[in-house]
């Protein structure tokens, strides 16, 4: 056969079967990259939030860690404390293991572990308390005071009630003012559930426009009948919502907490009725 004479022949196909070969390679080039880079945003990912001792954690920036330190001005060596113990985690390569620390500054001071430390890839990574795993389950007031150590008035450092809309905020650091809210936080009692939470919103709401097939309670679900209902509704829910951060003296810090005075519910954990205005505005 003449070996020329045949390629001179099939050029065409072979320059169309080159150019699927070219194509096939950068899609499997392109493939491959976009593989990795969901590999390494997964395993990114696995860093967002840490479980130790019963708490979640979650990362945060510099600026969350100059709320409990301000002084800081980086995250570096001179943060690390106490190993508090190693964590594994799953990549290409294998588990990683990496140490956590409480933060230096925090503790001694006296303070309990609202910031740790992630050591890994030659740096420290800072992490915030966010919670405790068992108080996922609609705990009392009374549990939520337990595990951040709330056991007197004089166990807060300072109570910020924020306005979300206008971003105005007002700190409470006054003694008396701090027992009268703890006194008022204290008796919010039992989470109130779906059932009770729900019952709450639809009572607010009948007190104001009257009972109607415009809202309706189902299911232990308050149900509107169109958007239009529900927008008013919601306007008229969220009136005067105000968030509130709640600082203790052992450094934990409650963060957004949510104050409801229109349907009287206290959101913390779970779902609490106010038996009474905790903010002097609301009697006005």
């Amino acid at each position: 056969m003449d070996i020329k004479a045949f390629l001179r022949k099939n050029k065409g196909l072979f320059i169309f079967l080159a150019a699927i070969a070219v194509v096939v390679t950068g899609w499997f080039l392109i493939w491959r990259h976009l593989g990795r880079q969901v590999e390494k945003a997964a395993y990114e990912s696995a860093f967002d939030q840490l479980i130790f001792d019963g708490a979640y954690y979650h990362r945060c920036e510099l600026e969350t860690v100059q709320d409990y330190l301000p002084e800081v001005q980086e995250i570096g060596e001179a943060l690390r404390g106490e190993q508090l113990g190693t964590l594994s985690f799953p990549s290409e390569e294998g588990t990683v293991k990496c140490p956590l620390y409480a933060c230096k500054p925090l503790t001694d001071a006296g303070k309990m572990n609202a910031v740790i430390l992630l050591e890994r890839d030659a740096g420290f990574v800072p992490y915030e308390l966010a919670g405790f795993r068992y108080l996922d389950e609609s705990p009392s007031i009374w549990a939520v005071c337990s595990s951040y150590g709330i056991g007197r008035a004089a166990d807060l450092e300072s109570v910020t009630v924020t306005d979300p809309e206008t971003g105005k905020s007002e700190t409470i650091t006054d003694e008396k003012a701090l027992s009268d809210f703890f006194d008022k936080f204290v008796k919010l009692g039992e989470d109130l559930g779906q059932a009770g939470t729900a019952k709450a919103y639809y009572a607010a709401y009948t007190a104001e426009f009257g009972e109607s097939d415009d809202m309706v309670l189902e299911d232990d679900t308050v149900k509107a009948a169109n958007d239009e209902i529900n927008e008013k509704a919601l306007a008229f829910w969220t009136k005067d919502v105000r968030r509130v951060t709640i600082r203790m003296k052992n450094g934990y810090v409650l963060r957004d907490c949510i104050y409801a005075p229109v349907p009287k519910i206290f959101s913390i954990y779970g779902d609490y009725a106010i038996t009474e205005p905790f903010f002097a505005e609301e009697s006005q």
